[in-house]
């Protein structure tokens, strides 16, 4: 699983709008001839599970550094 979820992180990277496409579920030919062309390491009848689950991690650490931002924010200027 790190092989493939490393992968896909790769690949998402590279190609962010192909990615977004084939994780909204759109099956057109030239997101997924773009993915496979570009990473050929990645299986794409999978790579929606594995965008999708990269996605939750980077949605999770993002609100962890926004609850920490504000808590700081909260100690330096406690307010009224």
């Amino acid at each position: 699983m790190g092989s493939k979820f490393i992968s896909v992180v790769k690949c998402f990277i590279k190609r962010p709008v192909d990615s977004v496409r084939l994780m909204l579920g759109s099956y057109e030919s030239r997101p997924m001839e773009s993915i496979k062309v570009h990473c050929s390491e990645v299986e794409v009848e999978s790579y929606g599970f594995y965008a999708g689950l990269f996605m939750a991690i980077l949605f999770v650490v993002l609100c962890a550094i926004m609850y920490l931002f504000f808590y700081a924010i909260k100690i330096v200027y406690p307010g009224p």
